[in-house]
């Protein structure tokens, strides 16, 4: 027998290759990784504020009184949060107004979150 006959294993290029292939799917990996930690983050932001539009609506829905027509802005905090908010109320007829608002981080100006209802106005 010849010597290459008897020599078993890799060469140095068939590891590098290996290496390579190794280091483009763990990359590829943390790549998806990070980006649904992004998005988890993103997830949570959004549904903190929809909690806070949909309490600071509750709110305006629970009280007797009718809340003044035009647009007002306000500041609440959710799970430590702070989110700047716009409401505004739109008078429908005689009988009914509309409330709206919108919820965006307080340092922000993308609306994370509306919610909107018709309220009975107070006679």
């Amino acid at each position: 027998m010849t010597k290459s006959q008897h020599q078993r294993g890799l060469t140095l290029i068939e590891v590098l290759v290996a290496f390579a292939i190794l280091a483009g799917l763990t990359l590829s990996v943390m790549s998806l990784i990070s980006q649904n930690a992004q998005y988890m983050l993103s997830a949570e932001e959004r549904l903190l504020a929809t909690i806070a539009a949909d309490n600071l609506l509750t709110n305006d829905l629970a009280v007797l009184e009718t809340p003044d027509a035009g647009e007002s802005a306000g500041a609440v905090e959710i799970a430590g949060r702070e989110f700047a908010y716009t409401r505004n109320v739109i008078e429908i007829g005689e009988t009914a107004i509309l409330i709206e608002y919108a919820v965006r981080r307080a340092d922000g100006e993308q609306t994370l979150s509306r919610a909107s209802a018709l309220k009975a106005a107070a006679s």
